[in-house]
């Protein structure tokens, strides 16, 4: 801390209330008044915006999305956008809302193609590792690349394992194992 003669600089000096300690403006730092962090919070009320619950979104990668949309034929595009609310929350498996897994039959009618075209769309996603299809113990599972869409906070690990050969059109074509972030 400056100090001079055992003082502290006061024009740089900061008093905590709740502890009663004293401690130093830094560069860098900023002093922000309570009412100022109240004005920012009620900044959204006050211009129209309100706050919405989240847990019916999904988000999506807007600049992978775009990247990947130039690689893609109409039928691709269309599953995509088809199956994009269907993904599941914690894993990026394709679900009903009730949890239950989409089966391949399912997707014909949520998607609209044909079931010899939706295989094909099926293959060349998996191909492109934009979709995996897996298996459990009960039925086969197909799963959507988080780069491109997922839902809530969090990524489970084990789709960096399922996806790990997927070229990050944002990153240069980097796969995904290889990504040091």
């Amino acid at each position: 801390m400056n100090n001079t003669g055992g003082r502290l600089d006061r024009s740089k000096v900061i008093l905590d209330v709740d502890t009663g300690e004293f401690s130093e403006i830094k560069a860098g730092d900023r002093i922000v008044r309570k009412s100022s962090i109240d004005a920012f919070k009620n900044k959204s009320q006050d211009v129209g915006f309100e706050e919405w619950e989240m847990k019916h979104f999904y988000k999506g990668n807007i600049d992978e999305i775009r990247s990947t949309m130039k690689m893609l034929d109409v039928y691709e595009k269309a599953f995509l956008y088809s199956i994009a609310t269907y993904i599941g929350y914690e894993d990026c498996c394709l679900k009903y809302d009730n949890g239950n897994e989409i089966k391949a039959d399912a997707l014909i009618d949520i998607s609209g193609i044909s079931k010899g075209k939706l295989y094909s769309v099926l293959a060349s996603l998996a191909k492109k590792d934009i979709i995996y299809r897996g298996k459990n113990s009960k039925s086969a599972q197909i799963f959507v690349n988080p780069w491109l869409f997922c839902k809530g906070p969090r990524i489970n690990k084990v789709l960096k394992t399922m996806f790990r050969n997927y070229k990050i059109q944002i990153k240069n074509g980097v796969m995904w194992q290889d990504l040091k972030e």
